[in-house]
């Protein structure tokens, strides 16, 4: 039995892919909440968006961490695919959005 156990974390591109979501859906919410409430709330957007990717990351590598110890490469694979695949579609929104040449 092995008594150090490795954990499967977020790897650290799909942090980022998270965090800009998070914050693109926080920006577009504080927005409809200040035409709703007539406020001015955009200068909390990145205390917000800050707060929730860090218990969204936290939620997830918690979920990780129930990994069985056979499954870890498996697990950490899938998540590099996941970010892999999640970057290659926001590279195609933004291309789309503003076309070179």
């Amino acid at each position: 039995m092995n008594l150090i156990q490795t954990f499967v974390e977020v790897p650290d591109p799909l942090k980022l892919l998270i965090a800009a979501f998070v914050t693109v859906v926080v920006t577009q919410i504080l927005k409809y909440l200040s035409g709703l409430l007539k406020m001015d709330l955009s200068g909390y957007t990145a205390q917000v968006a800050s707060a929730i990717v860090a218990s969204v990351v936290v939620l997830i590598d918690a979920v990780l961490t129930k990994v069985p110890a056979g499954y870890e490469s498996i697990v950490s694979a899938f998540l590099v695919l996941l970010a892999s695949w999640g970057g290659y579609k926001a590279y195609k929104i933004v291309r789309s959005k503003f076309p070179v040449g």
